[in-house]
């Protein structure tokens, strides 16, 4: 579920997504939700990266950005790819809050090793005395806002221990079977801002449910996807494995399916998941072509 090997993935992505035209009459108008813009989708394997250099917070490590606030916050959503044998031992804090999901490989934080699908939420403030990977890891991670090392103690006030998540092991939870069949694992649920965190998985879909078509969705907040494995055919093509899309709200998605099933991570930004379906069934294609809702600025990557 979570051994996807990236290296694999590059040229398999690569060969998967050929160089098409971009649909822009079935896009909505070009919009920022929460300061980004709307994507739907990306595949990190195939997007521009860089190695941190010295005065990052994670200085040596690989990072793909797939979507930042530039403007505001300075939120980001970047994979991280760690090299065998990294270490940082200086002590430090980030000014930020910071949620991670291991994809693969291992990585040990403090006293914690941290392996695939283990998952955790880190306050701004959060002390760290040691990171290290022997082996290198993949991870998807999430900062919610500027993320600055800190060699120094944290300011008094920063830290809240309260939303801290030292260590989930996922496949240690049980799966919850939703009424469409779906299955969840609950991750994270902020009370003040309704913000959620989940894992989905969901069955490849039968025929019979082909047949009948599906409908098309709006959802109420920003709906931040991660397609850790598995695949899903949507109108703007087939995500594959490390498929990635911010959709903001009221984008119509979907109708959507899978030939062999999926696992994903699912974010709710800006406020609690929900949504609404309407209007009649409409047919469901396995094999849309690549035609992504993306920014200007990414459309030089995905070629």
């Amino acid at each position: 579920m979570f051994h996807t090997s990236c290296t694999k993935m590059v040229s398999l992505i690569a060969a998967a997504l050929p160089m098409v035209g971009f649909a822009a009459t079935e896009c909505p108008p070009q919009q920022l939700a929460l300061g980004r813009p709307h994507i739907d989708f990306v595949q990190w394997q195939v997007m521009p990266s860089r190695v941190l250099g010295p005065t990052n917070s994670l200085p040596g490590v690989k990072a793909t950005a797939l979507s930042y606030d530039a403007k505001g916050t300075r939120a980001v959503t970047v994979m991280f790819e760690f090299p065998a044998g990294w270490r940082m031992d200086k002590p430090h804090y980030l000014n930020s809050d910071q949620e991670f999901l291991v994809l693969s490989g291992q990585i040990d934080i403090d006293d914690t090793p941290y392996g695939p699908g283990d998952y955790a939420y880190f306050p701004a403030g959060f002390q760290h005395t040691l990171l290290r990977s022997e082996g290198g890891a993949t991870l998807v991670n999430f900062y919610e806002g500027e993320h600055l090392a800190f060699y120094a103690p944290t300011p008094d006030g920063m830290y809240q221990s309260k939303k801290l998540i030292r260590r989930i092991q996922t496949a240690k939870l049980r799966w919850k079977v939703a009424r469409d069949g779906s299955r969840h694992k609950l991750l994270r649920r902020d009370r003040s801002s309704g913000e959620e965190t989940w894992l989905v998985q969901a069955a490849a879909t039968d025929e019979k449910a082909l047949a009948v078509g599906g409908k098309v969705e709006t959802r109420k907040a920003v709906e931040e996807f991660f397609l850790i494995d598995g695949d899903l055919a949507t109108p703007h093509g087939v995500m594959q494995s490390g498929a990635y899309a911010w959709r903001a709200p009221p984008t119509a998605i979907g109708p959507m399916a899978s030939r062999k099933g999926y696992t994903a991570l699912l974010r709710s930004k800006g406020g609690a998941p929900g949504g609404s379906a309407s209007g009649e069934p409409v047919a469901i294609t396995l094999d849309a072509p690549y035609q992504p809702c993306i920014p200007d600025a990414l459309r030089g990557s995905v070629r």
